[in-house]
């Protein structure tokens, strides 16, 4: 084997020694970010909420019949659900809050 054979297989396994320490360093970051984001979500329950919490706060009216809504299965569309959803409450007139409840 030449030296600069020798040298190409030094090169290709510091490279990947190098990878390799690179992705454990970054293992050990998305463990650390994980970890912060769980304790944070523990701390601030309203800050993981994904409404408003004015919306939270909003009463329904008295006598409210919810429609008969569809289910979001994940398996159709999002923004049909969402259409179609949103076309049934202003069937009913409901204010524009129990939209989001």
């Amino acid at each position: 084997m030449t030296n600069s054979q020798n040298h190409g297989g030094n090169s290709q396994q510091a490279v990947a020694d190098e990878v390799r320490r690179l992705q454990a360093k970054m293992a050990s970051f998305e463990r650390e970010r994980a970890r912060q984001n769980a304790d944070y979500d523990d701390e601030n329950p309203t800050e993981s909420q994904p409404l408003a919490q004015t919306l939270w706060d909003a009463k329904v009216p008295e006598g409210f019949k919810s429609p008969h809504l569809p289910t979001f299965d994940g398996k159709t569309d999002p923004l049909e659900h969402l259409m179609a959803v949103g076309t049934q409450t202003v069937i009913i007139g409901a204010p524009e809050h129990l939209k989001c409840k």
